[in-house]
């Protein structure tokens, strides 16, 4: 099947756009995590499912505000390995950084990963979010990544 292209004319202000867009995708995704639940925002039309969820479909171009319950299990789509902090400082540990692609959602999420040697990571692993022990409803309620 092939995907239809749109063009649209006209300036676009996108950094205004994208504020709106992750501000109420994000508090939708943060309230559930509250109580250890991941919320997304699905395409009626399409049936995309984006986390954090947008105002707008970014394929359909149209308004979306189905919220749609995504799993905390998911694939590893890539990943890179640090062996330096952002000033060039070495680290003890190697870190692995994977974006995951998680089950019922098509945006990918970044995170890191625990539990697992760097060598022993790949390409489609299966992995499952370490929820925090106590949970606030903040990006920290995501700790980390674990191997299933």
């Amino acid at each position: 099947m092939m995907e239809e292209t749109r063009e649209v004319q006209g300036t676009w202000d996108l950094s205004t756009l994208k504020f709106r867009i992750e501000g109420v995708g994000l508090r939708r995704m943060l309230d559930g995590m509250k109580e250890g639940k991941l919320i997304g925002t699905k395409c009626h039309k399409c049936g995309t499912v984006y986390l954090p969820g947008p105002f707008n479909c970014r394929k359909c171009h149209i308004a979306i505000n189905e919220p749609a319950e995504v799993s905390d299990h998911g694939e590893i789509m890539t990943f890179t390995i640090g062996y330096a902090d952002v000033r060039g400082n070495p680290l003890e540990e190697p870190r692995v950084a994977p974006v995951v692609k998680l089950d019922g959602c098509d945006s990918w999420i970044m995170g890191v990963l625990q539990g697992v040697k760097p060598e022993d990571v790949h390409v489609g692993m299966r992995v499952k979010v370490q929820w925090a022990e106590n949970l606030t409803g903040s990006l920290q309620d995501m700790a980390y990544y674990v191997p299933e």
